[in-house]
């Protein structure tokens, strides 16, 4: 593990807006190469893959808006296209969390005396159980926050973020007005940080920029009222040029209406060490967050600082084990490092020239070409009936029209296997091989292709985790009074409360219990996440694997090894896999004992069973020959034995 970086320089309030832009100009001049890279991985991505910014001038440059017949004039978005696939692939794993229980002294609860000798106390096997109960009802908690956050669609959009950048970035925090966590992507231009390192963590200090609306600044309460008075305009859509200049050439400058003008905020997390400079500052500016609880000289202790342009508006410490950001990149190693879509962008231009080649000698072949002795003259008009052509002298020849040589394909079929070679196009871009029609044979394709995302999957997993780590941070800081939770578990509601250790303690400091039932957030809470793929990556997948299951499970049955719940677990399994519809009435039905069953649900049953013959093949076209070739055998057979028949009959 990579050790904690802090800066122990002292620096007083009045001075941290002048440091703050220090750090965020000597940050922008370490990534200014890579700046230009990603303004120009931004417009490959729109679609101008001839568009750049260029090094010697300043200038945007777009060779494809050149007259010349060499240009190029067609654009394939086949990158942009690998990308999203890779993306999806990505999102398909559907990652969740999986909560450990708190650790259970066993000897809190010794083992009670009785006549019989010595046996395990109840109350621990009682502790234990509520223990994982609490640790499902936090799991439970935290699929619904991230409901609420749309982190799904938030994690689409930091991977195709990170996919033109590198790296991109989604920031949590408590809403101080609404009382809510909220949590919103950034890209690589907006966040400032030491981009030669591993882990953003690392990092002594990060810094988010944003425009923000003068009027909104004005009017929070939280920065200082004298120096939120002092601010300006400037209009602005991001402090790096390099995204103002990307920013400018989409949507045009910057309003001037006085509703919409806009100042770039500064949001800096720096981490100090506590020493005895800095020591009464931190307990001055951190005794309404409880930053100092727990401190001691050496401890690295949170910095939160809001600036602008015109000087600083909020100084505080605040109580934060890490930055509350959390990162994605596709590959691990340094911050800054190749975007996936750099790899796709040599091929995809050189495929872009190629087919308009083609697309020109098509056009210039149809059009046609004439051929006219010198000083002749002749003038070609359209007319309703078609193409007058006047000459004078000598007619003008047409010449031969020709085809596009065979080698163009080749070469366009080339250019196409080496970016596909980068991305996932196998499945995700519909080039199944020939003959893969099976459910199997899919599955064995979308196994490999997952076996090739096995790097940028790891990294996913440790996104998801630090995620859910935030929110469970937030939620123990955040939550202090009992917050009611429903979660559908298979067809049943259940109700729990939830409540942030933060919470806890102000019921102790006012001499109130906590309320029976209520699940405790806690920091530190340690966290897996779990990514399967289930029964399979295909619904025939998922159904073949089902049915062999069902067939294991039947032979356990029949041995006396599985239990009546066990089987009706198994069997409305079943029937989602095979999308039997809504199975809480049938499931009622079952547990009750009750056989009467609607006409709508025996047909869907009947559905049911017959698609499960026809998947293995006993019914249908397959299952009417093999029935045909059984007859067959056994009139043979008959045969054979009442001796109409000599020859050998092999079944």
């Amino acid at each position: 593990m990579a050790k904690k970086q802090a800066v122990t320089q002292f620096i007083p309030t009045d001075q941290i807006a002048s440091e703050v832009d220090n750090a965020i100009q000597r940050f922008a001049t370490q990534r200014m190469p890579f700046e230009r890279r990603w303004y120009d991985n931004n417009f490959f991505d729109d679609g101008f893959h001839f568009r750049y910014l260029s090094p010697k001038t300043g200038k945007i440059v777009d060779t494809s808006t050149k007259s010349y017949q060499s240009s190029p004039k067609r654009s394939i978005p086949k990158a942009s296209r690998q990308i999203r696939g890779v993306a999806s692939l990505l999102l398909q794993l559907e990652p969740h969390p999986v909560i450990y229980p708190e650790r259970i002294n066993p000897s809190l609860y010794p083992p009670i005396e009785t006549p019989e000798g010595l046996m395990e106390n109840p109350q621990l096997k009682e502790a234990l159980k509520r223990a994982k109960d609490e640790a499902k009802k936090k799991a439970w908690w935290v699929e619904n926050e991230w409901d609420d956050h749309d982190m799904d669609e938030k994690l689409v959009f930091m991977m195709i973020l990170a996919a033109k950048h590198g790296i991109s970035y989604l920031q949590l925090w408590n809403d101080a007005k609404s009382g809510e966590s909220k949590s919103k992507v950034w890209d690589a231009f907006d966040i400032y940080l030491d981009g030669t390192l591993t882990s953003i963590y690392d990092s002594p200090m990060i810094s988010k920029t944003t425009p923000v609306l003068i009027d909104k600044i004005k009017s929070n309460e939280m920065f200082d009222e004298a120096q939120r008075m002092r601010i300006s305009p400037d209009n602005r859509y991001a402090s790096s040029e390099v995204k103002e200049a990307y920013m400018t050439s989409r949507f045009g400058s910057g309003g001037e209406v006085e509703a919409q003008k806009t100042l770039i905020q500064k949001e800096t997390f720096q981490k100090e060490y506590l020493t005895s400079d800095n020591w009464e500052q931190a307990k001055s500016l951190g005794a309404d967050n409880g930053a100092m609880e727990g401190k001691s000289r050496g401890d690295i202790i949170m910095r939160h600082v809001f600036s602008t342009s015109n000087g600083w508006l909020m100084d505080e410490y605040v109580d934060m084990l890490e930055y509350p950001l959390v990162d994605f990149r596709f590959e691990p190693g340094l911050i800054y490092q190749v975007p996936l879509i750099e790899r796709f962008i040599p091929a995809n231009k050189s495929l872009d020239i190629a087919m308009s080649r083609i697309e020109g000698y098509a056009n210039t072949m149809v059009t046609g070409i004439y051929q006219k002795r010198k000083g002749e003259n002749f003038k070609i008009s359209n007319i309703p009936g078609g193409q007058v052509l006047e000459y004078e002298g000598m007619p003008l020849q047409q010449m031969q029209l020709s085809s596009v040589p065979a080698f163009m394909f080749k070469f366009i079929d080339l250019l196409e296997a080496h970016i596909e070679e980068q991305g996932a196009s196998v499945s995700t871009m519909n080039k199944l091989p020939e003959g893969v029609k099976s459910g199997v044979a899919i599955e064995s394709v979308k196994a490999s292709e997952y076996a090739n995302l096995i790097i940028p999957t790891k990294s996913f997993k440790k996104t998801v985790k630090r995620i859910t780590e935030r929110l469970l941070e937030l939620g123990a800081d955040n939550i202090t009074s009992p917050k009611e939770v429903v979660h559908e578990e298979g067809d049943e509601a259940v109700y729990f409360d939830v409540i942030g250790e933060s919470g806890v303690e102000k019921y102790k400091e006012a001499l109130m219990d906590v309320p029976d039932g209520a699940v405790v957030l806690k920091k530190g809470t340690k966290v897996r996440i779990e990514i399967e793929s289930g029964l399979g990556y295909t619904v025939q997948g998922k159904k073949e694997t089902m049915q062999q299951i069902a067939n294991y499970m039947l032979e356990l049955a029949n041995a006396g090894m599985v239990n009546p719940a066990q089987v009706q677990v198994l069997l409305q399994r079943f029937l989602e896999i095979f999308q039997f519809g809504s199975t809480a009435e049938f499931m009622e039905a079952v547990e009750s004992g009750q056989v009467e069953m609607t006409q709508q649900n025996l047909d869907q049953v009947k559905i049911a069973v017959l698609e499960v013959l026809k998947d293995v093949g006993l019914v249908g076209p397959e299952g009417d020959q093999r029935a045909v070739d059984a007859t067959k055998v056994g009139l043979l057979e008959t045969l054979k034995e009442t001796g109409g028949q000599n020859a050998d009959v092999q079944g």
